[in-house]
């Protein structure tokens, strides 16, 4: 899958180091923002102005539009424009003002990610658990073993038509991984917030993002994959 990241700032850059090199362009408008992506040896384009033709000729051939621009009016233009010229193109923008996500979403864009916002709710989260000191320096420090992962509940699984609290300490204690949230594809494509108090029933499609150590997310994703109902 090829990545078009359009901002190289703190935020692009933090951005870009997620994800593979050899699928990813970065796409700016400005020489100090293309020297430092040249810098980390990424493949930059240098576009200066948001044109029509200039954008069609950098976007051949790309599957997702990454918009982190710095200046939130022209992030909102350069989504316009994309749109405009490929509609059926995925496109995930960064919105500073929570005020604008719903110009975003006129634009047509595909999916809007307040980084405050997330962040927030990802320290309020934290702290709302009974977690060890340990776990919680890893997390703030990005242990590169740790990560958040969104983990899609297959049909059949042990957790298929569980309830999020009758099975919640479980998945803790046996893999060593905290449920953060679940999202429910039936119902909406809001976040539930586990902390909230909700005993929410899990069914095939639902998505459940967790936090923990990466080889125990692997090894959970595998036996939601190969274990079937009651044998959890």
């Amino acid at each position: 899958m090829k990545i078009a990241l359009f901002g190289f700032d703190d935020f692009g850059e933090h951005v870009a180091k997620n994800l593979s090199k050899k699928d990813l362009l970065v796409v700016v408008f400005d020489e100090e923002e293309e020297l430092r992506a040249k810098e980390k040896l990424y493949e930059v384009v240098n576009l200066h102005e948001i044109e029509d033709e200039s954008l069609k000729e950098a976007l051949e051939g790309i599957d997702v539009v990454l918009a982190v621009l710095r200046d939130e009016e022209k992030n909102l233009f350069l989504c316009l424009s994309i749109k405009d010229i490929f509609p059926n193109l995925k496109v995930i923008a960064k919105v500073s003002n929570k005020d604008n996500e719903y110009k975003y979403k006129l634009a047509g864009v595909d999916k809007v990610i307040n980084p405050y916002e997330v962040s927030a709710n990802r320290i309020m989260t934290i702290l709302k658990k009974p977690l060890t000191l340990k776990l919680i320096e890893e997390i703030i420090f990005e242990d590169n073993k740790l990560a958040f992962a969104e983990i899609e509940i297959p049909k059949g699984s042990f957790l298929d038509g569980k309830y999020i609290k009758d099975v919640y300490k479980d998945i803790s204690a046996n893999y060593n991984i905290l449920i953060i949230a679940i999202v429910d594809k039936e119902m909406s494509e809001d976040v539930q917030f586990v902390t909230r108090g909700i005993n929410h029933k899990i069914d095939a499609g639902d998505i459940l993002i967790v936090v923990g150590d990466l080889d125990e997310i692997e090894r959970f994703k595998f036996d939601l994959e190969f274990l079937k109902g009651g044998n959890g």
